[in-house]
């Protein structure tokens, strides 16, 4: 779950007891992630935590290569609903310079797909996506958020009844706000992220969790 990518490979450093075999450490028992050389601690810890977050029942997670023009490390997650409706992705973005204008060495873009009802999306406008999304970016925890909601209208025309005839599209990047040791509980940004999708298709108190 949610390696690395568009950087040197490589594998965790493990002792070897010829009587024993490999004599992992407790970081290796509990994960089946292997750490490339060169990672720094704090976007390993944000791997981990990725690793480790709580999933959301019904929803499918799958890791995805981060475009290493983006940033120096990053920790790509898509998301899917069970019945691929509504989908999307998050990137977990580390430069090792800090940017001016993520005001941070981190910064998180998502996207998410959500095909609407036609009744429904007469109902909601644009803004009313953003605050839905809004509602699952923790104030106290994200800061600097921009982005933009796209609202379509399709005419399907032949022999497909089921073809979404309305879908919004949300994209958005916001700069995490990080601990004092410059580390980040990454799995915390996919998890409200992955929250937000499934809240398109349930209510609130409907979603819950697997540990």
């Amino acid at each position: 779950m949610a390696d690395i990518f568009d950087f040197p490979q490589g594998v965790r450093d493990v002792a070897y007891d010829d009587d024993k075999g490999p004599c992992m450490d407790d970081d290796a028992r509990h994960s089946t992630l292997f750490r490339p050389h060169g990672v720094p601690d704090r976007v390993w810890d944000a791997v981990l935590s990725v690793e480790r977050m709580p999933r959301l029942q019904g929803m499918a997670y799958h890791e995805i290569p981060v475009p290493n023009s983006m940033a120096n490390f990053g920790i790509g997650v898509e998301l899917e609903c069970d019945d691929g409706c509504p989908s999307g992705w998050i990137m977990v973005l580390y430069s090792l310079k800090f940017q001016e204008d993520w005001h941070s060495h981190w910064r998180c873009v998502a996207f998410a797909s959500l095909p609407m009802p036609e009744k429904e999306s007469k109902r909601m406008e644009p803004g009313m996506y953003w605050e839905s999304m809004m509602r699952f970016l923790d104030p106290d925890d994200s800061e600097h958020v921009s982005g933009t909601v796209t609202v379509a209208h399709n005419t399907a025309f032949g022999h497909d009844p089921d073809a979404p005839m309305a879908g919004c599209e949300v994209r958005v990047s916001w700069t995490p706000l990080d601990y004092a040791d410059g580390g980040l509980d990454a799995g915390s940004q996919v998890g409200r992220w992955a929250a937000f999708l499934r809240s398109m298709t349930q209510s609130e108190e409907d979603v819950s969790v697997d540990r």
